[in-house]
């Protein structure tokens, strides 16, 4: 076995499948806003470029044993690096340094396992070539190429396979252990495993290994939740996969009739609440409740995100609905929504039908259909990869799909350059709170009589009537107005822009700053 070529092709691995993990952690702890992602690149780039000059003085070494030793110490301190900075990210988040503590993370981990680069090309090629120029291209290609493809499938099996089956906790413990590993085998390859400095170094390493692994394992869940925000609520469940990172945590309602409720945050933003009470609303129900007020014969029904299936409990006792159609591409919110009681008869109803997939793709995938209402469940408009739901492109395409008098309707969470953006492409369009809706027709002038209202006394929510006459809620509601976009758009002190697929719009010029 060549050990240089080994060693380059899993150093690339385990590089990038750090970074990745990086990604996701630092991701989630800033609620998944893009900038993340560039920032985690740009500190793990520069790591790359030092631990390249390291290695490079290492190549320097007078004798080859030197380089050997020093690769083989240099793997025991990448797999302790990635064992114990996410840790020491957690750790520095009470001291308040933990804006100092994740760059350095990141740095540390991108060169230490860089060091190794320039240093598997030189040992990779025979010292009868040291001083000449034949033969060297071809063996300083074949290390690149193992260094390449490693990194190129690290990211392959840490995405896809290493977060669906593993926490981001329990990710970094994993790597850590490949990492050691490899420094054991470098050790044995360059016969340096007798030598009693390097059994010294091994154990060491074994030892923070074994710290930070029990802490992984004990408490897989132990990133996600410490670093959960919560607004103070207790995290009560985590699921975490390929998809990203979904909590739940309980909070106590106050009032003349106290209760728990639960939140959801997706990415480590709120989501929604799990109460589909609809007077004991927390959940801002009556916006959703306002599709039937303007589609009130609504037939087919489409709902592009599930999110715990608070929405779906709601609109399956809309009267006449015979069927739903829900697009959501992270299972694991149909883990979560099978533990309370509304959310999973809403699933088992069987006029249901369950769509994993990305909502765009099964769109374009599905022409033929066609829906009275379509519901999109939209997160935050800051937030990474929006745009693919807010922009223009999106809007046609759900035009598409809607019937000759069908309603689409989605959160615009205060974004006026959505609410303009759909305007672009729906003849009439309205806001009611933050969310926004439209129609190829004009559906909002009969929504403003409390007749038409007066509909809702017939949704029910589990089987029983939704409202009663005597609490006031419908009235209080139909009182909102239906808002144009004209209106709204004196709030803003410039233009109004639209989004589209290639401009990203409010994930960066104006997202969250």
């Amino acid at each position: 076995m060549n050990a240089a070529r080994f060693i380059s092709f899993w150093t690339g691995f385990c590089s990038l499948s750090l970074e990745i993990a990086w990604v996701r952690l630092y991701g989630y702890v800033n609620q998944s806003t893009p900038q993340a992602f560039a920032y985690v690149l740009a500190i793990y780039l520069l790591g790359i470029a030092l631990g390249a000059q390291i290695g490079k003085r290492v190549c320097q070494f007078p004798q080859r044993q030197d380089i050997e030793k020093a690769s083989v110490l240099v793997l025991f301190v990448g797999a302790v690096v990635a064992v114990m900075s996410p840790w020491a990210f957690l750790g520095s988040k009470e001291l308040a340094l933990d804006e100092l503590v994740a760059p350095l993370g990141i740095f540390l981990t991108a060169a230490a396992l860089s060091v190794l680069f320039p240093v598997t090309h030189h040992l990779g090629t025979p010292q009868q070539l040291a001083g000449s120029d034949v033969g060297k291209g071809r063996h300083f290609s074949r290390v690149y190429i193992m260094n390449v493809s490693g990194a190129a499938l690290g990211p392959l099996v840490t995405g896809y396979v290493l977060l669906e089956f593993l926490t981001i906790t329990q990710t970094f413990a994993f790597l850590a252990a490949v990492i050691f590993l490899l420094a054991c085998a470098a050790g044995c390859l360059y016969g340096q495993g007798n030598k009693l400095p390097m059994q010294g170094s091994a154990l060491l390493c074994l030892g923070l290994m074994l710290v930070g692994g029990y802490w992984s394992w004990s408490d897989p869940h132990a990133l996600a939740r410490s670093w959960a925000i919560t607004q103070g609520e207790a995290v009560v469940a985590v699921h975490e996969n390929r998809h990203g990172i979904i909590t739940i945590a309980e909070s106590q309602v106050t009032g003349i009739q106290p209760f728990i409720d639960y939140s959801v945050y997706g990415g480590n933003v709120y989501d929604g609440k799990v109460n589909v009470d609809l007077e004991r609303n927390t959940n801002g129900l009556e916006r959703l409740l306002a599709l039937h007020v303007l589609q009130p014969e609504a037939k087919k029904v489409l709902i592009l995100g599930l999110s715990i299936g608070s929405w779906l409990a709601v609109v399956e006792g809309f009267p006449g609905v015979e069927q739903i159609d829900v697009v959501e591409i992270n299972p694991g919110y149909l883990a979560l929504a099978r533990q309370f009681e509304a959310q999973r008869s809403a699933l088992e109803d069987p006029r249901v039908r369950l769509h994993i997939d990305d909502a765009r793709r099964w769109l374009k995938y599905n022409p033929q259909e066609k829906y009275d209402l379509i519901l999109m469940n939209t997160t935050w408009h800051w937030r990474a990869n929006i745009s693919m739901l807010l922009s223009q492109e999106m809007m046609a395409l759900t035009s598409r799909h809607l019937t000759d008098m069908g309603v689409l309707a989605f959160n615009a969470t205060g974004s006026v350059d959505a609410f303009y953006t759909a305007s672009t492409v729906f003849k009439e369009t309205r806001r009611y709170q933050n969310f926004i809706y439209g129609a190829q027709w004009d559906p909002f002038t009969q929504a403003q009589s409390l007749q038409a209202w007066e509909r809702l006394y017939q949704v029910t929510v589990a089987g029983k009537p939704g409202f009663s006459r005597e609490g006031g809620f419908v009235e209080k509601y139909a009182k909102v107005p239906f808002l144009k976009v004209e209106h709204v758009l004196e709030e803003l002190d410039r233009s109004p822009e639209v989004i589209r697929d290639d401009n990203m719009l409010v994930e960066y010029k104006y997202g969250r700053k």
